[in-house]
C-alpha cells in the first residue's frame, strides 16, 4: 500500500491521555508509514494545570510517557519523544523557539516529516510555516470523540470512560473500610455497587490460613506481619490495574502498623514506609462512627463519604 505521506508528527501534553488523543493517533497512522509523537512538558505550566484541576494527584512526565508507551506498545512504527519546553514562551506565543526545539530532536533522529496532524485548527498555519509541510486536521469539532483533556482534568471521574485504559490505574482511589462483624461486609458491598475490585483482608486471611490450623501458635510473628504487608501490597497493585474508579479493602497499612506496635512495643520501618508509599484516599474506621448506628445508617454514612471522593 502506498501512503500519501510517509512521516507524520503529532504534538500534545497528553495531560492525561484520552480517547480523543488515541483517535487522532490511530487515524494519523492510516496515512503514514511512521508517526512521531512529541510529549510536551514544562514544569511550571504542568504544575499550574494541576493546580487548576480536580485531579487526585499530579501526573509526572514519566506517567504521561508510560501511558503512551503502554497504549502503543505493539506499534513498532510509532515513536514517542519527550519535548522539554522549558524557557520557551507559553502558547500561543513562542512558536519560533518551540519549533527550533522540535527541529533539534528531528535532526538528532534524522527525522524528515511530511505531514503534521492536529485537532486544533488554530495551529494549522503555524505548523505549515515552521515545518514547511501540509497539516491534516482530525476531528476538530470533537464529533467522533467529544472530550478534551481540560474536561477530564476538571472532572476525571465523570469522564472516566474517556481516559485511556493505560492511564486509569493512576487515577484509581483506594478506600479502606475497617471494622468488625457486619461492618466487614461494607467494602465488599461497595465494590459490588461500584462494579470494581475488592481486595480481601490479608491480615484475616493469613490468620485463618496459617494460624488457626496451628493450635499451638497463638500470635503472629514479626515475619508474619511482613508477609501480610507484602501480600496486601501485591493484591492492591494488581486490583488497581482493572478497577473502576475505586478499589476497596478492609485494612490499610497504618492500621497494620498499629497492630504491630501494640504487640511488639516498637515501630517497623517497612510498615512505616508502606504507610507513605501505599497511600489510601479514604480510610473509615467503625470506631470513629456513631456506635448506636444501625447497619443501614452505617451504609448510608459510608456511602456519602465515598461519593465525596468522586466529586
Amino acid at each position: 500500500m502506498t501512503f500519501k505521506h510517509k512521516v507524520g508528527l503529532i504534538f500534545g501534553k497528553f495531560y492525561p491521555l484520552h480517547c480523543g488523543h488515541i483517535y487522532l493517533i490511530e487515524k494519523a497512522m492510516n496515512q503514514v508509514d511512521v508517526l512521531h509523537i512529541f510529549l510536551g512538558c514544562e514544569a511550571s505550566r504542568d504544575k499550574q494545570l494541576f493546580n487548576q484541576s480536580r485531579l487526585p494527584k499530579q501526573p509526572q512526565i514519566s506517567d504521561r510517557f508510560s501511558w503512551l508507551k503502554e497504549t502503543f506498545k505493539d506499534r513498532h512504527n510509532i515513536h514517542i519523544h519527550v519535548l522539554d519546553e522549558a524557557g520557551i514562551e507559553f502558547y500561543p506565543n513562542g512558536w519560533q523557539d518551540w519549533s527550533d526545539r522540535v527541529k533539534q530532536i528531528l535532526a538528532e533522529h534524522k527525522i524528515k516529516p511530511n505531514v503534521v496532524f492536529t485537532s486544533e485548527p488554530k495551529d494549522v498555519n503555524n505548523h505549515k510555516i515552521y515545518f514547511d509541510c501540509p497539516v491534516v486536521i482530525v476531528d476538530a469539532n470533537r464529533e467522533f470523540v467529544n472530550i478534551s483533556a481540560t474536561q477530564i482534568r476538571q472532572n476525571p471521574y465523570k469522564n472516566w470512560n474517556f481516559i485511556a485504559q493505560a492511564a486509569k490505574p493512576f487515577f484509581v482511589k483506594k478506600v479502606a473500610i475497617i471494622g468488625q462483624g457486619r461492618f466487614c461486609d461494607l467494602p465488599l458491598q461497595f465494590a459490588n455497587i461500584y462494579n470494581t475490585q475488592y481486595v480481601p483482608n490479608g491480615y484475616i486471611n493469613y490468620i485463618e490460613r496459617e494460624i488457626s490450623i496451628q493450635h499451638n501458635k497463638r500470635y503472629l510473628s514479626e515475619s508474619d506481619y511482613m508477609k501480610i504487608a507484602m501480600l496486601h501490597v501485591e493484591r492492591i497493585a494488581k486490583a488497581v490495574e482493572t478497577s473502576n474508579k475505586l478499589v476497596f479493602t478492609s485494612i490499610d497499612f497504618e492500621t497494620l502498623a498499629q497492630y504491630y506496635s501494640q504487640i511488639f512495643k516498637k515501630n517497623n520501618d517497612v510498615l512505616r514506609a508502606l504507610k507513605e508509599s501505599c497511600h489510601f484516599d479514604l480510610v473509615i474506621h467503625e470506631k470513629d462512627l456513631n456506635p448506636q448506628s444501625s447497619q443501614l445508617e452505617y451504609f448510608e454514612t459510608v456511602s456519602k463519604k465515598i461519593e465525596a471522593l468522586l466529586i
